[in-house]
């Protein structure tokens, strides 16, 4: 599959992928563009491989960005956190970006094709010189947890979503009947410690009567205890 003459083909893909890691448009389009002119520059015998270089050249700049200027740095890392405080899904793109830094080159490309950007495995078999058993397999690196949809971690103005990619969480609250057997209880309670009488006392009980006995052991009887408890665990 030869290189795409439009640059367009190429931001798009990229974008795709680096947006649902990053979650902000600049800093996503930067990556795309960067990604874009690392394809253009592919020699010849890999032009063939365009979208899984373009897709390993994203992937590796989202996860690991060129270094800024130190003058950049501050202005940067403020529209960082602001944009992560806006982003209800950045927990979610930590996540999968942990499980991508750790991945093989293999195991980003079939992941993020097939996970992130929707691919069918076999096309991304095809591509991939794999079967495609395998390329499920790998893919499999950032499969998503029950109930999280990849799609929604998109950019809104594409995908037309905004709603977050994992449901929220609510707590349950406790039924009627569970509020009604609780207070029962603590009535119940309430009514023993207080018309049941006083509890006899230590010395009506014999408890001071008779002088408790202290045992004394050596410090060698006591190591040996604790060797052979040692002994007797391993």
């Amino acid at each position: 599959m030869a290189v795409p003459v439009e640059d367009q083909i190429l931001h798009s893909n990229s974008y795709a992928v680096s947006y649902r890691l990053l979650g902000d448009a600049d800093r996503a389009s930067a990556v795309s563009t960067v990604a874009a002119q690392r394809v253009r520059q592919l020699p010849e015998d890999l032009s063939e491989q365009w979208l899984e270089q373009l897709t390993l050249f994203t992937v590796q700049q989202s996860l690991h960005p060129a270094p800024r200027s130190t003058g950049d740095q501050t202005p940067q890392s403020s529209a960082e956190e602001s944009s992560k405080r806006s982003d209800v899904n950045s927990s979610l793109r930590e996540a999968l970006r942990r499980r991508l830094d750790r991945a093989t080159p293999e195991e980003q490309v079939a992941g993020s094709l097939v996970q992130l950007c929707a691919y069918p495995p076999e096309f991304v078999a095809g591509l991939m010189s794999i079967s495609t058993e395998a390329v499920v397999a790998l893919a499999a690196v950032i499969a998503p947890p029950p109930g999280v949809s990849y799609r929604d971690l998109g950019d809104p103005a594409l995908t037309g979503s905004t709603r977050p990619a994992a449901p929220p969480r609510y707590r349950r609250r406790p039924h009627w009947s569970t509020v009604v057997a609780l207070v029962l209880v603590v009535l119940a309670v309430l009514y023993a410690t207080q018309f049941t009488g006083p509890r006899p006392t230590l010395r009506e009980e014999g408890g001071l009567g008779s002088p408790a006995a202290i045992s004394v052991e050596s410090p060698d009887v006591a190591a040996d205890a604790d060797m052979s408890t040692a002994i007797t665990r391993s």
